[in-house]
């Protein structure tokens, strides 16, 4: 599975591979580490829970398995890779609000 590292360059393009590296089988849920490392976590299998989540720096909604926000076909899609990477620009290295959830309008 595809990674983005935020302290480092990264483009649209990285945001498209990220996407296209799982299957859209399963929830899954973007996450930015503490130390802006970007990736998807597999919901189904592993659940969250408050403590979890504090230690993120940010995360975004939960996509359910067939939504298209993963997978290959929401990595061509070109409208919602630059929605989500700069949903992702907005909020590192500083949250634009006060709450760790990140809310895109997709």
């Amino acid at each position: 599975m595809a990674t983005i590292d935020l302290k480092g360059d990264w483009s649209d393009a990285d945001v498209s591979a990220l996407l296209a590296s799982v299957k859209d089988d399963r929830e899954w849920r973007l996450e930015i580490d503490a130390n802006g490392i970007v990736s998807l976590h597999d919901m189904t299998a592993n659940p969250t829970g408050d403590d979890y989540d504090q230690a993120l720096h940010g995360f975004f909604e939960i996509w359910s398995a067939g939504t298209d926000f993963v997978g290959k076909s929401a990595a061509g899609d070109k409208d919602l890779v630059g929605k989500i990477a700069k949903a992702i620009r907005e909020n590192y290295p500083k949250l634009k609000g006060t709450e760790k959830f990140i809310y895109v309008a997709l």
